[in-house]
């Protein structure tokens, strides 16, 4: 197994307001974004990051519950904060990722950064975004096309909620090729066509993560990107 990961903060963002942890053992691969139009998304992604990873590296008994309720406690650490300093009222950020211990392996995702999984030459969405595009989608017969863009970009579930945000987590039985994991700095930008392309290119992962970047800022760059690969094929694939 190699992994790699990589952020840019785009080409008309001011600032990087993703954030990303890897590690290795037991295998960690997290995204979050910065809930935009809010504020310090920068300190609510970091927030984020870092209270998840730190619960879960203590973690002894790796499951769906464990694992839901401590993102729910990373919610409420971000909800705290905003509490103890008003600069900090309606700041959030989405959480996803890709964790594995002692063959227990799950994806997890708040709000609409993405996992993605490649088998073959199949790439597989493995989260379900938290948008009201989504929501739209999956209670009428309505066409991506036909509904009002600015629904996609409207937040479900975020981390920072008050009330509590929803949480998917699930357990993966199926064995992947490569994982992907990014913010929507990349999936709004690059078509799943595409992301196949560089993931089944001769290049390394790290040159692959580059790839990625360079093509969502060619394409606009409008957001945050961030994205992490991992190349489960073993050894003889490094």
């Amino acid at each position: 197994m190699n992994i790699v990961g990589k952020s840019d903060k785009g080409k008309l963002r001011q600032f990087n307001e993703d954030a990303f942890f890897i590690h290795k053992n037991p295998l960690i691969a997290i995204v979050s974004d910065g809930m935009g139009g809010a504020p310090h998304g920068e300190v609510a992604s970091a927030l984020t990051i870092k209270s998840f990873s730190t619960k879960l590296l203590r973690l002894k008994t790796w499951n769906h519950d464990n694992i839901t309720n401590i993102i729910h406690e990373t919610n409420q650490e971000i909800v705290a904060k905003t509490t103890q300093d008003s600069k900090y009222v309606g700041m959030g950020a989405t959480l996803s990722g890709f964790v594995s211990h002692n063959n227990q392996t799950f994806i997890l995702n708040v709000g609409d950064s993405r996992v993605y999984g490649l088998k073959g030459t199949q790439l597989t969405l493995l989260t379900d975004d938290h948008t009201m595009m989504n929501e739209i989608m999956k209670q009428s017969d309505e066409i991506f096309a036909n509904i009002d863009q600015r629904y996609k970009h409207m937040l479900t579930s975020v981390i920072g909620i008050p009330s509590g945000c929803i949480v998917d987590v699930t357990s993966v039985n199926e064995e992947f090729d490569m994982i992907l994991v990014c913010s929507d700095g990349l999936s709004n930008l690059v078509c799943e066509a595409t992301m196949i392309d560089v993931l089944l290119s001769s290049q390394s992962i790290e040159e692959q993560a580059s790839e990625f970047i360079e093509l969502a800022n060619r394409a606009g760059g409008n957001d945050n990107i961030t994205v992490i690969i991992i190349d489960m094929r073993g050894e003889a694939y490094e």
